[in-house]
């Protein structure tokens, strides 16, 4: 879960889907939910001013990569069959690393997806989530670890 205030987003595939809900008086609140707005699959989304960056859909189908309105769940741009991956929020930019070992480094933006960045720097079926500390970004697969440092 992603807690933001008094609200709470909550996200998974398999039928439940996502969605918001306010925290008031000892119970909930739901603002929206919806299985066709953000349902991950096995990645967290992330949130940076009033918008969540995420993957929506099932890995195995290519699910989209999108930016949604946290309490409307407005879909303001929707990057379809970007395939399965994970990602970070970085200050203002998005590290995505994507299944097929790619790393995308784009910037948080409502209005577009705006990659800034491209780099193929592990082998396909990259699963593990990607931990970043003091500009540091350390990835990994099955038999590799690769520190990136994103300080420059």
């Amino acid at each position: 879960p992603i807690v933001i205030d008094d609200t709470i987003f909550v996200s998974a595939e398999y039928g439940p889907g996502a969605g918001v809900l306010r925290v008031n008086d000892g119970g909930l609140t739901e603002l929206w939910t919806s299985d066709e707005v953000l349902s991950n699959h096995y990645a967290t989304s992330v949130y940076r001013d009033g918008i969540l960056y995420g993957f929506h859909g099932r890995q195995e189908y290519g699910p989209s990569l999108r930016a949604v309105e946290y309490l409307t769940a407005k879909v303001r741009w929707s990057e379809e069959q970007f395939r399965a991956g994970s990602l970070v929020l970085a200050g203002d930019r998005l590290l995505i690393l994507r299944e097929g070992g790619e790393l995308v480094m784009a910037a948080a933006a409502p209005d577009a997806f705006r990659p800034i960045a491209r780099a193929q720097i592990l082998p396909p079926t990259v699963r593990a989530y990607p931990a970043l500390a003091d500009g540091f970004l350390y990835v990994r697969n099955d038999d590799t670890l690769i520190c990136l440092d994103l300080r420059r």
